[in-house]
């Protein structure tokens, strides 16, 4: 049974009722559910067919003295239980057909979760992969700018390393951002 390959059959397999066990091979479950719905809509027919029936005998017998809507609220006590079992067969139809597709699906969840698991892996390794090479990149700017420093004609600067002199307004250097204000007092 290739829809239970992934677990450990035996073990499994031992708690399962043997005729119960074919049920597990998707090819039978449709089998064995398609035969559930033709039983069940079958019986939902006979039911609809009895309720009209009761309805019709029941609706018509009426008493001396019966008041307009008598017969029919009488009736409806016997319908009420007829109307369950038209209920519960059409349910009982439709939750075979529900048992058969949720399995299908259960099976082909479970046959395409390696496959999804191995894409996800290798997508996360790819990320990984990808913020490494970043990261090696950055370290490696930020090694060569701390390295390769430019020679200042003034004494030590507060700026950070890595950035390239320019000459901003009134011929000053300006080697960053705190070189364009002037600081007085500190």
């Amino acid at each position: 049974m290739p829809e239970i390959e992934h677990m450990n059959t035996d073990e499994v397999l031992s708690r399962v009722p043997a005729e119960f066990r074919p049920l597990l091979n998707l090819e039978h479950l449709t089998t064995w559910t398609l035969d559930r719905q033709r039983e069940h809509n079958a019986d939902h027919h006979e039911y609809e067919a009895a309720r009209a029936m009761f309805q019709t005998v029941l609706r018509s017998q009426h008493v001396e003295g019966d008041g307009r809507w008598a017969a029919k609220r009488r009736a409806r006590k016997v319908e009420k239980h007829l109307n369950r079992l038209v209920k519960a067969s059409r349910d009982q139809a439709q939750a075979a057909e529900g048992l058969r597709t949720a399995y299908a699906d259960h099976v082909r969840t479970v046959q395409a979760l390696p496959g999804q698991r191995a894409a996800k892996a290798k997508a996360k390794a790819d990320r990984r992969g990808q913020v490494n090479t970043f990261a090696t990149k950055s370290l490696n700017k930020t090694v060569a700018a701390m390295t390769a420093r430019p020679d200042s004609d003034e004494g030590a600067s507060e700026e950070t390393a890595g950035q390239s002199t320019s000459k901003g307004s009134g011929a000053r250097t300006v080697r960053g951002v705190n070189d364009l204000f002037d600081r007085k007092g500190a």
